[in-house]
């Protein structure tokens, strides 16, 4: 795999990010309704065939070094990549009192807090119990 490929794909991927993140920013501004599921799922969409189209490059480039012996790799940009995404995969951040979290699992509790928030607006609150999540203090940051 070329070297110019995997930058073009890791620039598109940052790029997508980078345009997901300046739109946060200004609808996050005070006073305002948020309104981000479309950008979320134009960004999703995007990553996901940027992820696709690379991992295509990648299994091409592993069928050539298995048929032919053709090595196309840069193996400290392969080795990059392994720890990345053992980092996106399987890495944990301290929260507090001694617990970690991920991404993944913080995104889980946020959809387990909507779906609890839009059923209690839209039945009423009454009679329900809910669990409460901590949250970190920036002394514990």
């Amino acid at each position: 795999m070329d070297n110019i490929t995997l930058q073009q794909y890791i620039g598109e991927i940052g790029s997508a990010l980078s345009q997901l993140g300046n739109e946060l920013q200004k609808q996050a501004q005070p006073n305002q309704p948020l309104n981000i599921h479309c950008q979320v799922k134009q960004t999703m969409d995007k990553f996901t065939y940027y992820l696709h189209n690379l991992n295509a490059d990648l299994d091409a480039c592993r069928y050539n070094l298995i048929k032919d012996g053709k090595n196309e790799v840069n193996t400290l940009e392969m080795e990059s990549l392994k720890v990345t995404l053992h980092h996106l995969l399987n890495g944990e951040s301290y929260t507090h009192d001694g617990e970690t979290s991920n991404p993944a699992t913080e995104l889980y509790k946020m959809k387990f807090l909507i779906d609890s928030l839009y059923r209690l607006t839209a039945h009423g609150a009454k009679g329900s119990t809910e669990y409460i999540f901590d949250k970190i203090t920036e002394k514990e940051i």
